[in-house]
């Protein structure tokens, strides 16, 4: 994944969505979600950092750390590409990339995710979630030329002569 075609990806989605993803993610990161990269584990609650530690063994537990640079951070979503054209979707796929952000401003993305659980309280375990879809809201649209006028054609400059009728 390039990972500076996938800054310039975001930049452009969040100068459009920003408070749309902002807004989302109250209703999709509800309860606990762990996310893993290839060194980190992150810990959000109700889509706010809450903690991360590096990568355990087999069988550990993680050593939570919450550094002070970090409070107030929330997971917006996750940056996909989708066959040469970028995403952000608030549903994992192996390999996104997670995006949070402090305030609408500022956005960052973690190196690419190979996991992501989230665990939901029982109050909200029976509330439906809105359905997200399986690809993301971004297509292209089949490019055609522009449709052309045609003028009538010019009255014929040709006068046509008929033949003189023969004689009998």
């Amino acid at each position: 994944m390039d990972r500076v075609a996938a800054e310039k990806a975001l930049v452009k989605l969040a100068k459009q969505t920003a408070s749309t993803w902002q807004r989302m993610r109250g209703e999709t990161f509800l309860g606990e979600t762990l996310l893993e990269t290839g060194n980190t584990v992150y810990r959000f609650v109700d889509g706010v950092f809450s903690g991360r530690a590096p990568k355990p063994a087999a069988g550990q537990a993680p050593a939570w750390e919450s550094p002070p640079a970090m409070r107030g951070v929330e997971l917006i979503g996750f940056l996909a590409d989708e066959g040469g054209l970028w995403s952000l979707s608030p549903r994992w796929r192996s390999g996104s990339l997670a995006v949070i952000t402090t305030n609408a401003q500022a956005f960052t993305l973690t190196s690419p995710t190979l996991t992501c659980a989230t665990t939901r309280p029982a109050a909200h375990a029976a509330r439906p979630l809105r359905r997200t879809p399986e690809r993301s809201d971004v297509f292209t649209v089949p490019s055609a030329p522009p449709p052309t006028v045609r003028r009538p054609a010019p009255p014929s400059m040709t006068r046509l002569q008929t033949a003189p009728a023969p004689a009998p």
